[in-house]
């Protein structure tokens, strides 16, 4: 064989032996998540809770939240993220409490019964997580947050499963109340399926 013919050979042997190396280092989801998400109350547990001085954090939850998520896992930075609280349905296990959270110190949900989250970008962190960036909406206040998203699971029928973990500072948004026995920072922790749509 000529050399050059020789050296072509090899080196569309090396280029195939690349290419079955980088599909085998690939996650098993690999092109499986690309597509549209529905986010439905039904599919969607969302906590919160905040630190106490000296006590048990209050805990609690948003009953209904929805919203839409666009994943695209080959270019994540066209990948997109909104999500929709209704504020009304705010819970923890003290009607007192719940009742506080709702009043005009704090969610003020008679007045902003609805808080929004955009995202603005989106950062790969990992095979099955990334860093999201957005702008979150909030008793008519708009400021910018960022949650950490971990896929944890991918089921045959094409839908995904996912953990979300962040927060905010209540300050920026007008709740002071009960500074600083009550910390500032509220924690987020979220779990749901996203359903093709």
């Amino acid at each position: 064989m000529p050399p050059i013919r020789s050296k072509f050979s090899a080196l569309l042997k090396a280029a195939a032996g690349l290419s079955m190396l980088v599909t085998l280092a690939l996650p098993a989801t690999a092109g499986t998540i690309t597509g549209s998400y529905n986010l439905t109350p039904a599919n969607i547990a969302t906590g919160f809770s905040v630190r106490v001085l000296g006590g048990r954090p209050v805990q609690g939850e948003f009953g209904n939240v929805s919203g839409k998520m666009i994943l695209d896992q080959n270019r994540p930075e066209k990948s997109r993220v909104n999500v929709t609280i209704d504020m009304t349905s705010v819970q923890t296990n003290n009607d007192k409490v719940t009742g506080f959270l709702k009043s005009s110190a704090m969610f003020d949900v008679a007045k902003y019964p609805v808080a929004k989250f955009q995202s603005t970008r989106i950062r790969i962190t990992g095979k099955y997580s990334a860093e999201v960036e957005g702008v979150l909406s909030m008793r008519g206040k708009r400021k910018n947050t960022k949650l950490a998203v971990k896929i944890s699971d991918t089921r045959s029928n094409g839908n995904v499963g996912f953990e979300v973990s962040g927060g905010f500072f209540r300050s920026l948004f007008g709740m002071e109340a009960g500074l600083p026995i009550y910390a500032d920072k509220v924690n987020l922790k979220i779990s749901g399926t996203g359903r093709r749509g």
